[in-house]
């Protein structure tokens, strides 16, 4: 990648620690739907915002908006989660949400995206020794042919890639998790991981 890329043990560790925080995502959903839910391993990449489209392209094409939420510490940057077309109705019936208000259905999409969010990357920053804060989570709208555009703004250099898979018993509703660090986020971050590796 280049300098601001993590080393293999930095990447090791943060793939440790990441799968505590889906553990804690997976559960949390489980108990908020009532649902047996299996969660992959998830899959971590530092990629350059211009190579981030190509890099979420086999997730496909969805009409469902993004919804984005941004977390502050010594390390502070944002989370997107992009949403798989399958399973929304499973989902939005489980939640108990109306499937034919729209408003409900984008209430529902931000209530899992702040369940994920909060119970994953929380989990990162308690294992780094660090206290985070989350704004409220956000639908960011669908533009013809990609959702994002935001990621093209400048304001990130490069873009950790949380790639999530859950399944629920009933069916599959898929997300992806992207997590958005600016340059001084990605020093930081490697700074904490750098932290951890010498505590253990």
């Amino acid at each position: 990648m280049n300098e601001q890329g993590l080393n293999e043990d930095q990447r090791d560790a943060l793939q440790e620690i990441c799968n505590v925080g889906m553990g804690k995502a997976a559960a949390a959903l489980a108990t908020l739907l009532g649902a047996f839910v299996t969660l992959s391993v998830p899959g971590i990449r530092l990629v350059s915002t211009a190579q981030l489209p190509e890099a979420l392209r086999g997730h496909g094409v969805s009409q469902l908006p993004p919804v984005r939420q941004a977390f502050q510490s010594d390390i502070s940057g944002e989370t997107i989660v992009l949403f798989g077309a399958d399973g929304q109705r499973e989902l939005r019936q489980l939640l108990d949400y109306d499937l034919e208000n729209s408003d409900a259905g984008n209430e529902a999409l931000c209530d899992i995206a702040n369940l994920l969010v909060g119970a994953c990357v929380q989990s990162v920053f308690e294992q780094l020794g660090r206290r985070i804060s989350f704004s409220s989570p956000t639908l960011l709208p669908v533009t013809e042919g990609s959702n994002l555009g935001h990621f093209e703004n400048g304001r990130w250099g490069l873009a950790l890639l949380l790639e999530i898979h859950f399944t629920l018993e009933k069916g599959g509703f898929g997300a992806r998790m992207v997590m958005l660090l600016p340059d001084e986020a990605i020093r930081g971050m490697k700074h904490a991981l750098d932290q951890f590796l010498s505590s253990i």
